[in-house]
């Protein structure tokens, strides 16, 4: 159960592309062989509403919260991390150039006591495309 979230300053959409971002991040959660296809969700939300740093200039920002469901250990959700902060970053730079700009991630562990999750026709259309 990968689920990325991502916010982003308003204005950020004019400098980068932030639909084939989303592919990006989807694709990086995929390559790390870590995260069953069927259960990733990338989403992105533009923060309408922020004051980020001094105001004295255009800043810009992306952060990421990655939710996984429990099972994997330490090692490999900072591998997680690092192959999807590395993949956004790399998409990123280039487009955001030298304007001030952070990006940041933070991966969280969904607490399976607490979630539910029964009702799912993705994985078995993933299954049948496959065939």
């Amino acid at each position: 159960m990968p689920h990325l979230s991502f916010e982003y300053s308003q204005g950020l959409h004019t400098h980068a592309d932030l639909d084939a971002l989303a592919v990006t991040m989807r694709d990086a959660l995929i390559a790390t062989g870590h995260c069953p296809v069927g259960g990733i969700r990338v989403r992105g939300f533009r923060a309408d509403v922020n004051a980020v740093g001094d105001g004295a200039a255009e800043y810009h920002f992306l952060d990421m919260i990655l939710r996984l469901g429990q099972g994997r250990d330490n090692e490999t959700r900072g591998n997680i991390a690092d192959q999807l902060y590395a993949a956004v970053e790399a998409a990123l730079r280039p487009q955001v150039k030298d304007i001030p700009f952070i990006l940041s991630l933070e991966v969280q562990e969904i607490d399976n006591r607490f979630s539910r999750k029964s009702w799912s026709t993705i994985h078995a259309a993933i299954a049948e495309a496959k065939t």
